[in-house]
């Protein structure tokens, strides 16, 4: 049988075949450890739109007669030094493919062929699917080639929700997820339902991908749809295939939580993306989605909800069940080795860190990744400004006829596409400083008003309800320096209060906050009088 290592745009010739594709799925149908990220449909996808990143490396037996009996889908990264499975870190699960009989030949001929031809890149396999055959590991490390003992293997935790309908029903009525339902229903109708259609899913995406980026850049500084232009297109591609399974969680239509995970048929979903809008986090959205999605599962006949590895503790909170999972990384060389080992404790340090403070190992590598020279410079500018700071006012609301004179403009509320376009360079507060904070008064049931011009957070404001239901106090009013027009601010002003009176007409409407003279001036020509309001200035960033 002969075995070959194809890279670049002869591995996408070979593999993109009609007739390879139908035996690459004949195979992946008969590999009892194969998961979606194996799966031609992931795969092909993800070669074709991370090109420019990452090169196609494919190792592959055929039989004689032609017959596909091994595949090893691969990418190295642009600096040649990094192998790792097709999809890198968008395959939760990278390994090779071979019938159940099949022995060991094809995996240790692989890497033979990856170290003759790759001699100077590691392997890494993050994680190897359950049920992959490692028996054969210790024999062919302890072989007299050095290149064979630098290899790493880790075994990983991963919790597991298998599906059984009695359990399913009942953790979806227990007491919490019961309250949560009924609270959101007191907000709207609640609907939960699978995103099968996919004219559907491309209605939705777009508001899945900013909840996400909001709370990846809120709480670990990351922005994985934003930074990546490439990453929707891959799940719209997957969508179109039939590789995702997709649940919403909707509030009188709108998106309170959601589901995008993994979908290996007949075996299991894989959890994957998950998110919640912070307006509702008070019901744990999150947490009652996954709860019926058990139940939808059951009714489905799916017999496992992967959890996957991690040490987010909702997890153990629906984990049913255990097992381990393992990262295989083999090393060019004894430097390399070394490195990835001490990289490793520093990280195992870190989670063990966290744990004991209570908080997750992402918080502190968030930290960490945060401490930079920029990011200095901009804690000295801000600390220079709030010695700076304009005087706090409080303004009263008197005359709402003449806060219309100006001629309204419509703002967005609550919209998390306009604080993602905040403008970093313009504010004290750095990007994910402000949206952790717009994230946490968010959870705190405040609510704000947003407007976008140029493609950017353009003016801000934060709608707060007083004390015993006493009117609405607004704050933290932020004018981009490129908004400074007082006509704009002030329809601006206008919109924030013509929409408050349209929830409650006999409101009363209050400023309080630190402005600089020019804004305060805006205020008063709105209607705003002087007032005495005694009420804790909320953190939000400084107007300029």
């Amino acid at each position: 049988m002969a075995l070959r290592l194809l890279t670049g745009d002869a591995a996408l010739a070979h593999i993109g075949a009609q007739t390879f594709v139908t035996a690459w799925r004949a195979l992946h149908a008969a590999c009892p450890w194969a998961t979606a990220c194996q799966h031609p449909d992931f795969v092909l996808p993800w070669y074709g739109l991370y090109a420019g990143l990452f090169v196609p490396v494919v190792v592959l037996q055929e039989t004689d007669d032609g017959a596909l009996v091994g595949l090893l889908p691969l990418a190295l990264d642009d600096k040649g030094q990094r192998l790792t499975g097709a999809g890198e870190c968008h395959a939760e699960y990278q390994g090779w493919l071979q019938p159940p009989d099949a022995g060991t030949s094809f995996i240790t001929g692989a890497l033979q062929a990856i170290r003759e031809h790759l001699p100077r890149a590691d392997l890494a396999l993050r994680y190897l699917p359950a049920g992959t055959p490692l028996s054969w590991l210790d024999a062919w490390r302890n072989d007299a080639s050095d290149a064979r003992r630098w290899l790493t293997l880790r075994s990983v935790h991963r919790p597991l929700m298998q599906i059984d309908p009695v359990a399913m029903h009942r953790q979806r009525n227990k007491k919490n997820h019961r309250q949560n339902s009924n609270r959101l229903g007191r907000l709207g109708a609640v609907r939960f339902e699978q995103v099968v259609e996919h004219a559907h899913f491309l209605r939705v995406i777009d508001a899945i991908c900013d909840q996400y980026d909001f709370r990846q850049a809120a709480l670990y500084r990351a922005r994985p749809f934003m930074l990546d232009a490439a990453k929707k297109r891959f799940y719209i591609a997957l969508h179109r295939q039939g590789l995702l399974h997709v649940t919403i969680l909707t509030v009188d239509g709108a998106i309170a939580a959601s589901h995008i995970g993994l979908l290996s048929a007949g075996r299991a979903v894989h959890l994957g993306i998950n998110t919640y809008h912070p307006a509702t986090s008070a019901h744990s959205p999150g947490n009652l989605l996954l709860a019926m999605l058990g139940v939808h599962l059951a009714a489905q006949q799916m017999p496992l909800l992967d959890l996957t590895p991690g040490g987010d503790g909702y997890k153990e909170h629906f984990a049913t069940a255990h097992d381990h999972v393992s990262t295989l990384t083999i090393h060019r060389d004894l430097r390399s080795f070394l490195l990835t080992a001490a990289r490793q404790r520093l990280i195992d340090a870190a989670r063990a860190l966290a744990s004991r403070a209570g908080r997750r190992h992402h918080d502190v590598l968030a930290i960490v990744h945060g401490i930079r020279p920029q990011r200095w410079a901009r804690i000295a500018a801000g600390w220079l400004r709030r010695r700076a700071r304009p005087a706090v006012v409080s303004r009263t609301l008197r005359s709402a006829s003449l806060c219309g004179a100006a001629g309204a403009l419509l703002p967005s509320r609550d919209s998390l596409p306009d604080v993602l376009k905040f403008d970093a360079n313009d504010a004290a507060s750095g990007y994910c400083a402000f949206l952790n904070t717009v994230m946490k008064r968010m959870e705190r049931t405040d609510h704000f008003y947003s407007l976008v011009q140029s493609n950017r957070l353009g003016l801000f404001c934060w709608a707060k309800g007083r004390a015993g239901g006493e009117g609405m106090v607004l704050s933290g009013l932020y004018v981009h320096r490129q908004c400074m027009q007082p006509d704009l601010v002030e329809a601006f002003i206008a919109g924030v209060v013509q929409d408050i009176r349209r929830r409650d007409p006999q409101s009363a409407i209050h400023y309080q906050g630190s402005l600089s003279a020019e804004l305060d001036n805006n205020l008063a020509r709105c209607g705003f009088s002087p007032a005495n309001l005694q009420q804790e200035q909320p953190a939000c960033m400084q107007a300029h």
